[in-house]
């Protein structure tokens, strides 16, 4: 989705993930898109999607806690780009996070934030459990914010070999799954989900609707179908696993965040060209 901000919105966001305050799942791709946008007519006109949204949401929220006047700023932002267009109030949309396997954390000290209202109107249904104090505090819902947690790549595969797709050792955490016994939530939460391609007629029974950061790896590439069915499931990429990986190994690393290792030491070997999409 476009999003429009303003110059000083922009730099309060740069600011705050130059220096890493509180990384949370979208903020490397966030960072990405502030840094390449362009001024056109006194804003900034940013491609962003759902999960930079909500990473840019929680900054904001994160800087009004912090600094009261900009409280309405956070508010306008959350009503514009995610309270409006899926006509929640904040506390559906906190609720139906958590529901989706989403933290709920407080906004401030990021501790997690359990939902136990004491009454079906509760204005503070959010309780923090302070370890240190050996005490509970109530919050209200502008006090606390969804973050998703960093999952590990998904791979499906039937195969019972621990390497159906090449990448072992990996600093990226992988988490290998057979077609029938992984979860919607598993799949639609995970950064990037690699799909061998010997197991594609049984995750096709399984009807998961599309995402981005969904690769094929196959171990043919002549079998000129295999373009085809990656198309039919908007795949990003098709590979095989006897290529050259580093252009999926950058691409794993850049899903998680450069959580595992820095991207200039990803980017001192040089990499490989990426692999035409199906699309194509």
């Amino acid at each position: 989705m476009l999003v429009r901000l303003s110059p000083a919105q922009r730099d309060l966001l740069l600011d705050h993930l130059r220096r890493g305050n509180r990384p949370v799942r979208g903020s490397h791709s966030l960072l990405t898109a502030l840094e390449t946008t362009a001024l056109t007519d006194q804003h900034y006109t940013v491609n962003l999607t759902a999960e930079t949204v909500e990473a840019a949401s929680f900054l904001f929220r994160f800087i009004a806690v912090n600094d009261g006047p900009r409280r309405e700023d956070s508010r306008s932002f959350d009503a514009t780009y995610i309270l409006g267009p899926r006509k929640q109030t904040h506390r559906e949309r906190l609720l139906s996070a958590l529901a989706a396997g989403a933290e709920i954390r407080e906004v401030r000290s990021f501790h997690d934030a359990a939902h136990r209202p004491r009454h079906g109107d509760d204005p503070e249904p959010w309780v923090v459990t302070d370890t240190a104090l050996n005490a509970e505090f109530r919050l209200p819902d502008d006090d606390v914010h969804p973050v998703w947690p960093l999952q590990p790549v998904l791979v499906i595969s039937d195969s019972s070999a621990d390497d159906p797709a090449g990448l072992l050792p990996s600093r990226v955490p992988l988490r290998h799954l057979p077609s029938p016994l992984f979860t919607t939530q598993e799949y639609q939460l995970a950064p990037l989900v690699l799909l061998d391609d010997r197991s594609y007629a049984t995750f096709m029974l399984r009807h998961m609707p599309r995402r981005p950061g969904l690769i094929v790896v196959c171990a043919d590439l002549d079998d000129a179908t295999t373009y085809q069915r990656g198309a039919a499931i908007g795949t990003e990429a098709v590979l095989t696993a006897g290529q050259d990986l580093s252009w999926l190994r950058l691409r794993m690393h850049d899903a998680t965040e450069c959580r595992y290792l820095a991207l200039d030491d990803l980017l001192t070997g040089g990499t490989s060209d990426p692999p035409p999409s199906p699309s194509s």
